[in-house]
């Protein structure tokens, strides 16, 4: 019995170690899941792309600014693109004042006298007019801007009494910028055509 007995385990043991180095075998022939090459779609699936580089950092140039006589214009120059920026020139803000010219319709003339020529009737008549239209003002425009000079003379009346009198030069002359003189003259010539009428019959 017992050598009946270690005969079968010997025969066990023998097909356990058969059967052992047979899955050995099997094993070694079969490869790991590590070796194995991947197929096609397995690659797709499961390969990871690496990344493109970033590109390395590009040094920007400083700006540059371009000053023009009308404008200023600065272009930005950063990679690229470019961007144009046109600005408006700087305002001056110095002023030269310029001395302003003497204006002949409101510079005063000197007052005078009348004419020595005039005879006393007249003169107290010419001084009597101009003390009742303008208060002795050469220089008077009534409110209106229609009547002018120390005698209030409109537009139409100091022409037309210019070109009675022969002085051409007076005509179309704000009578409020000639000389005193000639005011006088044409008041006394329009007194001496028309009388004391043009002034409402006054100072006589």
């Amino acid at each position: 019995m017992d050598a009946s007995a270690a005969h079968r385990r010997r025969v066990i043991l023998a097909v356990i170690m058969v059967v052992a180095f047979g899955l050995l075998v099997v094993a070694a022939l079969i490869p790991s899941p590590r070796n194995r090459p991947l197929t096609l779609e397995q690659a797709g699936a499961d390969e990871t792309v690496p990344e493109a580089p970033e590109p390395a950092a590009v040094t920007s140039p400083a700006p540059t600014t371009t000053v023009a006589k009308t404008r200023a214009t600065t272009t930005t120059t950063d990679g690229p693109a470019t961007t144009t920026t046109t600005k408006p020139p700087a305002r001056v803000t110095s002023v030269v004042k310029a001395t302003p010219a003497a204006d002949p319709v409101t510079t005063k003339p000197p007052v005078t006298a009348p004419p020595v020529s005039v005879g006393p009737s007249d003169a107290a008549f010419l001084a009597c007019i101009r003390m009742r239209e303008s208060h002795n003002d050469y220089t008077a425009v009534s409110a209106s801007g229609n009547y002018r000079g120390a005698y209030q003379f409109n537009q139409p009346a100091w022409d037309s009494t210019a070109r009675h009198a022969g002085r051409p030069d007076l005509v179309g002359r704000l009578a409020n910028t000639v000389a005193p003189a000639d005011q006088d003259a044409l008041a006394l010539d329009l007194y001496h055509w028309q009388g004391a009428t043009p002034w409402g019959g006054a100072c006589v």
